[in-house]
């Protein structure tokens, strides 16, 4: 069985990394997605996502890599997250994240489990107790 698809992308995306500044975020982009195009006869669409997914990926691992890679934080697009949650540390309760999407919340909380950092959960307010009269 060969090696999958993310794990490619981030492989490919790591490999050019370092020839990002000479491509051009542009460039560097496009020779990243070409690669996974190539590799699994995917549409540029699919390979987009799977970029996307490995920016975020590098975002957490090391950020001063990607710095100034994709479109800055405010001007972002796509919908909006209806329902956010709080992500804490379980032992302290402090808030490590607030106003975050339930899957940026899991993310979050899996990378903190892989590199065994200190134990995170989704904040849950316990329900407004019902007062009868």
């Amino acid at each position: 069985m060969g090696i999958g698809i993310r794990q490619f992308t981030n492989d490919t995306f790591n490999q050019y990394l370092p020839q990002r500044e000479e491509l051009g975020n542009a460039g560097f982009r496009s020779a990243v997605m070409h690669e996974v195009v190539n590799m699994f006869g995917i549409s540029v669409e699919s390979a987009a996502t799977h970029y996307n997914f490995s920016l975020k990926q590098a975002r957490i691992d090391n950020p001063a890599s990607v710095k100034d890679l994709g479109r800055p934080v405010g001007k972002k697009g796509g919908r909006k997250p209806i329902h956010t949650v709080d992500v804490i540390k379980v032992k302290t309760g402090e808030i490590v994240a607030t106003g975050i999407s339930k899957g940026a919340a899991e993310q979050l909380i899996m990378t903190a489990t892989a590199k065994k950092k200190a134990k995170l959960a989704i904040k849950v307010d316990a329900p407004d107790s019902e007062v009868t009269v």
